[in-house]
């Protein structure tokens, strides 16, 4: 019995290759094990991407791009546990890419946050208030912009006593690609409505801090704005909050 098994696998290596050698294995191993087709055909096929793809392929070719994210309020934010969300969401953003990067094998440069908010103060004060996500490109030497702009957010359910978290937020996303020298630089846009905890009720206020919440919400934010140009397991897509 051995004999003929191996008499088989010489055939199969010299007509058909290393691919077919591992179908006979597989199926061998099937046979003498009784597993299921689907489990056979995960067996089969260990190297199949079956990553949920973006709704934005960043990522077009192997190599390394460089991307800048800019954050910024529609309106001013007054309330004192909002004032520093938009800086939060752009250091949560960078580091959901650089994961999700690492998870896909990409290469991928962020410039420095703090980089881009220094640069997106002298443009807007060149510019006389007004924000250009390819120029503050261009003068970082960037591939592409990520601008998300909050048009609205709140932690707090409205009219509960006691007080319950319960995030909410708006936000425009929009990419824009440096390198484009005529026509439409901006390659990506949505809006992008969330709230957090989206599938139970809201949260107790009293059993964390407003600081602690708030950084929670934006890294599921930062989290699903990743998603949009980096393919991710098609079991997030089932996740309950």
């Amino acid at each position: 019995m051995w004999k003929q098994t191996s008499s088989a696998v010489t055939a199969a290596r010299s007509r058909y290759g290393w691919r077919w050698i591992l179908i006979l294995i597989g199926g061998l191993a099937w046979v003498s094990i009784g597993c299921s087709p689907q489990t056979l055909s995960v067996f089969l096929m260990p190297f199949t991407d079956n990553n949920t793809p973006p709704e934005y392929k960043l990522f077009a070719a192997d190599k390394e791009i460089t991307l800048a994210v800019v954050t910024n309020f529609a309106r001013p934010e007054i309330h004192p546990d909002l004032q520093a969300a938009d800086a939060e969401l752009a250091e949560l953003v960078a580091q959901a890419f650089r994961k999700r990067c690492t998870d896909n094998k990409h290469k991928i440069k962020i410039v420095p946050i703090a980089q881009v908010r220094s640069q997106e103060l002298r443009q807007r004060e060149l510019a006389g208030g007004e924000l250009s996500g390819v120029e503050i490109g261009k003068n970082l030497k960037a591939d592409f912009v990520l601008e998300l702009t909050i048009n609205s957010v709140s932690l707090y359910e409205k009219n509960t006593y006691p007080p319950m978290y319960r995030g909410k937020t708006d936000i425009a996303v929009n990419l824009y690609k440096v390198d484009v020298k005529d026509g439409e630089h901006k390659v990506f846009a949505r809006e992008y409505p969330r709230i957090f905890p989206a599938g139970s009720g809201p949260i107790d206020a009293n059993s964390m801090s407003p600081t602690m919440f708030r950084r929670g919400f934006l890294m599921k934010v930062a989290n699903d704005v990743a998603k949009m140009f980096i393919a991710y397991p098609p079991d997030e897509s089932h996740q309950l909050e």
